[in-house]
């Protein structure tokens, strides 16, 4: 096989010294006195010369070692069909702990943790009566379902959640995503009156009994989706999503949640829209039919609201307003509606009659399946997004760890029985689970607890619904979202980074007009095109050795540090494959011409970063060597990582390079391109085996090979 560089020096393995000759010996010690590390071949990577030892380094000893290496090489190692086998039974038994933590928490209750559940369950349940009522009302769909949707979710995470405090049910950023999904899909035969014009309103209005058949048809789906999701550990697919994205879109839809239940405290009917123009238009067009008290009365309510908030925070001996004050405004709501006739005498509007009794077995109609598959996606991506930063956070909190598989999991289950009766999509409410933690949730017994305390209230209480006005939903609704509008990410983005806090605002506008599903569309794109560009743009670091010393660290690490003459040290900061070639060897060519000849013969690429290659990285990698020989420069890697050995070594470029170019240290590939250089000295350079004339040199270039 041709050879395209110089291959071995001479000077590669340390116990060949006795048999080098004096003036090789002399080189050596030269490059001894410049502080660099002795020259190794690619056959030592691995190992330390004398200077690099560090004494007094606590290590266990070779069996503990292997043992520790072992343990930790389970979790990288990639499964392999011989591996497969039957399991044993503690591996059985931890699968089904891991599957079912009913089977782990059970067994750690205690009559102290019994009581802190239960009163964490029963506070969770009047803080989720009228939240999840007036989240069904964000949906568009009867308020039942909202308490349906929070019956059976509880139930079952109780026996799959990994949360200990995790308390799920209906949310508001879920619910205005599941009205934007399926109002306005439902077909002229199953909402005639709204096709034939006798009534006017959006479908939530005029057909919700129909519309609430789409909403569990979406949790179904929704379900089925996060179930396959966990078999087919897809969860990192939410990390695609990134922060500032998430918090821009978030406030967004939050504003949106609020100026729809402006309609429930002013008292006027409007269009429903998922568009900020259209919302804001019917408000201002239908402004003059505002019902005086029906608008003071909100406000008010609103205010008490964030007031108990803000007073339940400030001071810890009136915490218990917290998971309270919405059950208070409801009670206080509906006394002052029956006591003063404000629903006959004042047009004030109330809930009316409730159903009473268990949720009915729907089963869905999977024919209408095409009609919410793409929405349900969006579902998906952020309620799990939700859900397992929650967890995460309540984990942390309370010094356990959860399995953000099992979540997604556990989610798709609440999501897929819950829709079996009449649910719609559930996720883990921020506000709730910070309230469960708050007063001692132990373990996720208190969510059977709000789930069988769901059941008595759908029992026993929903006659006590019916004179709950509507301003006191709308007015809850609109406390618990102004905490989601996040406008101080903005102003710390824009103090940080202001690349970021411009992405915050392009999937905060784009939501606002675009609507909450092209915004959600939007903050994925953005998200996605941020990992492309960020890909293909690999982190570029130039290298210099720390003066006085045999290290080498780049020019932002050490500002002081001294340039090597003749060498160019570069560090890409990503693995290489066919994206990102095209960049890194447009870069390096630039900063070739900028140096002048005698300023650049060498180009090290340090390769610790470069955990991966594919092929068309080494193809190109291979077509650089070959022009650099032409040009009389010399390719020299560092720090390669193993994976990326094979691979040149598989595809033959260690043999054409030679393998004195593979360094396991930066020192040594200075060293090795050092001692390359002397050699040369003599007359001219010598690079690749080839003998370059010096620039001063009159005449025309000379060659000779000089290979060893």
């Amino acid at each position: 096989m041709q050879r395209y560089a110089a291959g071995r020096v001479g000077y590669t393995h340390e116990t060949e010294i006795d048999q080098e000759s004096k003036a090789a010996k002399d080189d050596r010690e030269l490059v001894r006195l410049k502080g660099i590390s002795t020259v190794r071949s690619s056959h030592e990577l691995g190992r330390f010369s004398d200077h690099e030892h560090i004494e007094d380094i606590p290590t266990l000893d070779s069996q503990n070692s292997k043992a520790m290496a072992g343990k930790m090489n389970e979790v990288i190692k990639p499964l392999e069909w011989e591996d497969l086998r039957f399991p044993t039974k503690k591996e059985s038994l931890d699968f089904l702990k891991r599957k079912l933590p009913i089977l782990s928490w059970v067994p750690m209750t205690t009559k102290e943790t019994f009581r802190a559940d239960v009163v964490a369950g029963f506070t969770i349940l009047v803080m989720v009566v009228p939240q999840g009522m007036s989240y069904a009302n964000i949906v568009g769909i009867p308020l039942v379902y909202g308490l349906y949707s929070t019956m059976v979710p509880c139930l079952v995470y109780a026996a799959l959640g990994g949360c200990r405090q995790g308390a799920v049910g209906p949310t508001a950023l879920v619910a205005i995503l599941t009205n934007a999904a399926i109002d306005g899909l439902l077909t002229e035969e199953e909402c005639p009156a709204f096709f034939d014009g006798s009534q006017s309103g959006a479908q939530s209005e005029v057909c919700p009994e129909e519309l609430a058949k789409l909403a569990s048809l979406t949790a179904f789906i929704t379900g089925i989706l996060q179930i396959g999701g966990s078999i087919f550990q897809l969860g990192f697919i939410v990390q695609f999503m990134a922060q500032p994205v998430v918090s821009g879109f978030t406030s967004a839809a939050a504003f949106l949640i609020a100026l729809t239940q402006v309609r429930n405290v002013l008292g006027f009917s409007i269009e429903r829209s998922q568009f900020i123009y259209v919302t804001v238009g019917e408000i201002s067009k239908n402004i003059h039919k505002t019902n005086p008290i029906n608008a003071v009365l909100g406000f008010s309510f609103f205010f008490m609201l964030r007031s108990t908030s803000s007073i339940a925070k400030k001071y810890k001996y009136f915490a218990w307003l917290r998971p309270l004050a919405p059950l208070i405004m409801c009670v206080l709501g509906s006394v002052i509606v029956y006591a003063a006739n404000l629903d006959t005498e004042h047009g004030v509007e109330v809930v009316g009659d409730v159903p009473s009794g268990l949720p009915p077995f729907s089963a869905p109609d999977v024919s209408d399946v095409g009609r919410v598959i793409a929405p349900s996606i969006t579902i998906v991506v952020l309620s799990y997004l939700v859900a397992s930063a929650n967890a995460k956070t309540l984990a942390a909190l309370n010094n356990y760890e959860v399995d953000a598989g099992q979540e997604l999991f556990a989610l798709g289950f609440i999501n897929f029985i819950g829709s079996l009766f009449s649910g719609f999509p559930s996720t883990i409410s921020f506000s709730r689970a910070a309230v469960a933690n708050s007063v001692g949730a132990k373990t996720q017994l208190f969510g059977a607890v709000t789930g069988l305390g769901m059941i008595l209230a759908l029992v026993l209480l929903t006659p006590v619904f019916a004179y709950l006005p509507n301003f006191v939903l709308g007015s809850i609704v609109m406390s618990s979202v102004v905490n989601l509008v996040a406008y101080e990410d903005a102003i710390e983005l824009w103090r940080t980074k202001k690349s970021d806090c411009l992405l915050w605002f392009l999937a905060f506008l784009g939501t606002l007009f675009l609507g909450i599903l092209n915004g959600v569309l939007l903050a994925v794109s953005i998200s996605l095109i941020l990992v492309i560009y960020e890909s293909v743009r690999p982190q570029v670091s130039l290298i210099w050795r720390v003066k006085g010393t045999t290290t080498f660290r780049s020019i932002k690490q050490a500002p002081n540090g001294e340039w090597v003459k003749s060498i160019l040290i570069v560090r890409f900061g990503a693995p290489m494959y066919f994206a990102n070639m095209a960049y890194i060897r447009d870069t390096l060519y630039a900063m070739i011409k900028k140096g002048n000849p005698e300023e650049i013969r060498y180009l090290i690429l340090e390769m610790s970063p470069v955990i991966s290659m594919d092929s068309s990285a080494l193809h190109i990698l291979e077509d650089m060597a070959k022009d650099f020989d032409t040009r009389g420069l010399q390719l020299c890697f560092a720090n390669t990582g193993s994976r990326v050995f094979k691979l040149f070594t598989k595809a033959g470029f260690v043999q054409k390079l030679g393998e004195d170019w593979f360094q396991p240290s930066t020192a040594g590939a200075v060293s090795q391109c050092l001692i390359h250089q002397k050699m040369g000295h003599a007359s001219g350079n010598v690079v690749n085996g080839v003998h370059i004339a010096n620039p001063d040199d009159d005449g025309e270039e000379e060659t000779k090979d000089t290979s060893v």
